[in-house]
């Protein structure tokens, strides 16, 4: 009798399986009537066709094989127009990037996908719109949109697909592969668990194709870093040289030089606005790029990037304020204040465009190539990375990159939805095909191979006009997140790599490889620009092997968290608000001087008996503790 139902059990389970990635006949999509034929759930209509035929019928196909109706799925995109043509624009134009990218996901998963975009200032209220009315399209975007307490209890009421049961209706494909134990993003599904140890969405990745693995024999990091995103800070280069001023290796150096630039009116505009735009009181609450700490010299005092982050050593969660070299970085930011080089409440990282546009920025954390091609007016402008500067005797610097895994957004399935389709359009958003596409545009059109194995990408102005580029060229100008969410998977890339050291990287050929190019093609492309013997982002690779990789701690710009139970949401919103801009503050007024440093110990006391600020750190450790323990990592609250 167990026998019986143990095999009993294993049926119905498999029954259960097989039911949700079949499509029922109240929840078909439109065209997609291959599946509701194939379960039988039609034969009141058809009279059992299978059963009522003849001997003397013959129900072979001789002209092939049956033809399926395609899949079909509705996509809510996001229109966020910050790129050159909307989804509308480029099918009005008839764009051959998106036709053919309709013929591939036709062609290769028999899938059509329907995109419905809503411009980003109307999307939260839309969705909102769509749970209260119990009307979700097919897939969206969910998290970003939402706030976390409500996507928990939304997630738990059953109103999300769960992805293992997408998953399960395509076990061979492309995305399960992908989140496999030792598959290239096994990450994944750890990232994004509910606390019902479900998943229910899948956030966006945004892989670096090239990659730095700086473990050593005493830190196992968690992530891999971006080879070329590092935030330093770059100088003007042009004004030292003015001025007859060596490249600043001291943070005393460094101050001397602001000063001299601001003092003998380097920028000959009559104005002593010549300063370094280091983020001072700014804060996004520890989401953001370019905050009070993240600013490069933060870095050098070893501070974190922010409150409230993980440290990527190990997991555990750090503050900035609580850092050994605080003091002592807040007092040299109060400096840099009170001799007006530096001030408050501008700065941010991916402001530098406009930052150094006035021509008065004379230094600026950003990546060292980026800041190469930024457009200062000045002809002779020219930023430099600075060395890595150990600003406290035993403390080591900290450097910030950019995550190679990075998520601030993540997209979610209704449960009416055909899991056959969704299935199915997770292989394609996470496939090589959609990858090329995304990133090169037509093979043939835009690019080809070489005979060595790289591609070879036709220039505007050369082999294309700037109408072509735009036609069938590389879909940036139009496509994220309203064509497709972005989850740009760069594994796929012809450059991709990762390197164990940056000797090994140098020899490769890089930084210059990753950008499919030799360092004398990289000179010709680039000579418009200022800059001297070889790139900025190789000269800053030299000056970290020259103070020692292992003298460096490395930072990244995301916290691994998963979402918060319904108690830590309780606690996250009765402290987070009063915590973050307390601490803010506080901070702010060291570097301004309105409050000494030498009640910090009192203050912080303060956070911790009126602020939440023990029981804050804990819910935000125990979601990245979850995170840890799924990747076999250790958990830091046990």
């Amino acid at each position: 009798m167990k026998k019986f139902l143990a095999l009993l059990l294993a049926l119905l389970m498999l029954l259960a399986l097989f039911s949700a990635c079949a499509t029922e006949p109240d929840d078909a999509s439109e065209g997609n009537t291959a599946d509701v034929d194939s379960a039988g759930d039609n034969d009141a209509d058809t009279g059992n066709e299978a059963e009522n035929q003849t001997d003397d019928e013959d129900t072979s196909n001789e002209d092939g094989p049956v033809e399926v109706d395609p899949l079909q799925l509705e996509y809510m995109g996001r229109e966020s127009h910050q790129w050159t043509y909307t989804y509308e624009e480029a099918k009005q134009q008839n764009f051959e990037t998106l036709a053919y990218y309709e013929e591939l996901l036709l062609d290769k998963h028999n899938l059509v996908v329907t995109i419905s975009p809503i411009d980003n200032e109307a999307y939260q209220t839309t969705l909102s719109g769509y749970l209260a009315a119990n009307t979700l399209p097919d897939t969206f975007i969910s998290q970003s949109m939402m706030e976390d307490a409500l996507l928990v209890n939304t997630m738990l009421d059953g109103r999300f697909a769960d992805i293992d049961d997408i998953v399960a209706c395509s076990p061979d494909g492309t995305f399960a592969s992908l989140i496999a134990d030792g598959g290239k993003m096994s990450y994944l599904k750890a990232w994004s668990t509910a606390p019902d140890n479900h998943w229910y969405m899948v956030k966006n990745t945004d892989n670096g194709a090239v990659g730095l693995d700086m473990d050593n024999d005493e830190i196992d990091y968690l992530v891999e870093f971006g080879m070329s995103n590092w935030y330093d800070v770059c100088i003007r280069r042009d004004w030292l040289d003015k001025l007859s001023l060596e490249m600043p290796t001291t943070v005393d150096e460094f101050k001397e030089a602001l000063i001299a630039f601001q003092t003998n009116d380097v920028n000959e505009n009559g104005a002593a606005d010549e300063r370094a735009f280091l983020g001072f009181g700014i804060n996004n609450e520890g989401n953001g790029i370019g905050t009070v700490f993240s600013n490069g010299v933060a870095g050098w005092f070893g501070l974190h990037r922010d409150n409230f982050v993980m440290d990527t050593q190990d997991g555990r969660v750090v503050s900035a304020i609580e850092d050994p070299g605080y003091v002592a970085y807040v007092n040299y930011a109060h400096e840099l204040y009170s001799n007006k080089v530096a001030l408050i409440g501008e700065g941010m990282a991916y402001q530098h465009a406009v930052n150094a546009a006035g021509n008065y920025c004379s230094a600026h954390p950003q990546y060292p190539n980026t800041m190469m091609t930024v457009s200062t007016g000045d002809p002779d402008s020219e930023y430099e990375p600075m060395p890595i500067i150990q600003a406290i005797e035993g403390v080591k610097p900290h450097l910030l990159g950019q995550a190679t895994v990075s998520s601030a957004r993540a997209i979610s399935f209704s449960p009416e939805c055909d899991y056959n389709a969704a299935a199915e359009w997770l292989n394609w958003i996470f496939g090589e095909d959609l990858f090329m596409l995304w990133q090169y545009g037509i093979e043939g059109m835009a690019w080809e191979w070489n005979d060595d194995g790289t591609i070879f990408r036709y220039r505007v102005g050369e082999e294309l006009t700037e109408e072509e580029e735009e036609r069938y060229g590389d879909m940036w100008c139009y496509a994220p997140w309203c064509l497709f969410p972005q989850f740009n998977t760069a594994i796929y890339d012809v450059t991709a790599a990762t390197y164990t050291s940056i000797d090994e990287a140098l020899e490769a050929g890089e930084p210059y490889r990753s950008g499919m190019t030799t360092f004398e093609e990289w000179k010709q492309q680039n000579s418009i620009y200022n800059w001297r013997e070889i790139s900025p982002q190789e000269r800053l690779m030299n000056m970290m092997n020259e103070f020692g990789t292992d003298n460096i701690l490395y930072d990244i710009t995301v916290n691994f968290e998963t979402l918060a139970t319904e108690d830590e949401a309780k606690i996250l919103d009765t402290y987070k608000s009063d915590l973050i801009l307390y601490l803010n503050e506080l901070t702010t007024s060291h570097i301004t001087g309105q409050k000494s440093t030498d009640t910090l110990e009192e203050d912080l006391q303060y956070a911790y008996d009126n602020l939440g600020m023990q029981e804050y750190t804990d819910v935000i450790q125990a979601r990245i503790d979850r995170y840890l323990v799924t990747l076999g990592r250790e958990p830091i609250l046990g």
